[in-house]
């Protein structure tokens, strides 16, 4: 019999990680940590309300929790709370990450568990025109530099690596999934797939992109856990479906074809408004190849029960675009344009006056 303790299982990952567990008859005992009030957890399931990046005595929470515990499974990761956020914000973010994962590192060294499961992201690899296809687990990790989702990940891995080193009894785990869908809240990750916005023409149409499954990730975790994995495994369901597969079958603005001048702005304008775009930071990763492979975790057993096409039909993330009447439709459209426009124009009288100034 074991206990395991879960972070980060308030959200939807964790929800469904912890149903999981308690349906194992070798765990007797799970116990979650989160910030948010009375999750909907399964019974059986004990939790502990808690700021793990926060101040006081929760690493020593945390570490009571963990002794004698068979695994520790590391889900939590906060994301700016905003669409637009300061460099401030970002920094804040990046540092109560880093902090929760080290005090979850610290509660790892001194419990030793049989098993350590921390998840980071795909986005570890970055998207670059060079990029092999696909990606292996030993590609170098370099993420774009002004992704700080990607970069975070990158960091937090190498602190993994770093522990994991000093615990030889203890079976780490990096799990790297590719774009993950199935959840109320997709988040920016759910950008990087290159589909939730317009696009120039069949420029990228070829480019192979990979869907994951929430229902599918959360098996993937349980089974690392559960047959104690070493090291780092991408986790996807196939090779990807070309990107014109994707975007045909997520609708709606996806599918508009417009100037490759306009691309850029309209995705940045559309996370701005409404989350329907790719924020600017993250856009080589709506352009350039990051598929990754998936053989070594499907040679360890699993599988997933979604393809990439299936996953993002399940998700269902269209807009309602289509099914809106034609008049409220044209005027949503013209107020992109007028503010695409707005903002090109800016842009162009910003260079003029540059150009200016430049021949003075």
């Amino acid at each position: 019999m074991s206990t395991v303790v879960v972070t980060g299982i308030a959200g939807s990952l964790g929800r469904r990680v912890a149903r999981l567990l308690v349906a194992r008859p070798e765990v007797d005992r799970l116990v979650g940590f989160d910030s948010v009030p009375e999750p909907a957890l399964p019974p059986g399931a004990e939790y502990r309300r808690c700021d793990l990046a926060g101040v006081g005595d929760v690493g020593e929470q945390l570490a009571a929790a963990s002794e004698g515990a068979d695994g520790i499974v590391h889900l939590a990761w906060r994301v700016p709370s905003h669409r637009r956020p300061s460099p401030a914000e970002r920094q804040r973010v990046a540092e109560d990450n880093h902090r929760c994962l080290r005090r979850v590192l610290d509660a790892a060294s001194s419990a030793r568990p049989a098993s350590l499961v921390h998840l980071s992201s795909a986005t570890v690899y970055g998207a670059w025109p060079d990029n092999p296809v696909p990606l292996a687990e030993s590609a170098p990790l370099r993420p774009n530099p002004g992704a700080a989702f990607a970069v975070g990940k990158a960091e937090a891995e190498r602190m993994v690596a770093e522990v994991a080193g000093q615990l030889p009894e203890v079976a780490v785990t990096i799990l790297r999934p590719v774009v993950t869908l199935g959840s109320a809240a997709p988040g920016i990750h759910a950008a990087l797939g290159g589909n939730s916005g317009p696009r120039s023409g069949d420029e990228g149409a070829a480019r192979r992109v990979q869907y994951l499954h929430v229902d599918d990730l959360a098996e993937a975790v349980v089974a690392a856990w559960s047959t104690r994995l070493r090291g780092a495994y991408n986790v996807t369901p196939d090779a990807g479906v070309p990107e014109a597969t994707a975007r045909s079958l997520a609708g709606g603005i996806a599918r508009v074809s417009v100037p490759p001048r306009l691309v850029g702005p309209l995705w940045a304008i559309g996370w701005s408004l409404g989350g329907r775009g790719v924020p600017a930071e993250a856009q080589p990763y709506a352009l350039h190849p990051w598929a990754v492979a998936g053989d070594r975790l499907w040679a360890a057993g699993w599988t997933a029960h979604y393809s990439s096409e299936e996953a993002l039909v399940a998700a269902d993330l269209r807009s309602r675009w289509d099914d809106l009447p034609p008049p409220r439709r044209q005027r949503y459209t013209l107020v992109g344009a007028t503010a695409t426009a707005a903002a090109l124009g800016g842009a162009a009288i910003s260079l003029t006056r540059g150009r200016r100034r430049g021949g003075r």
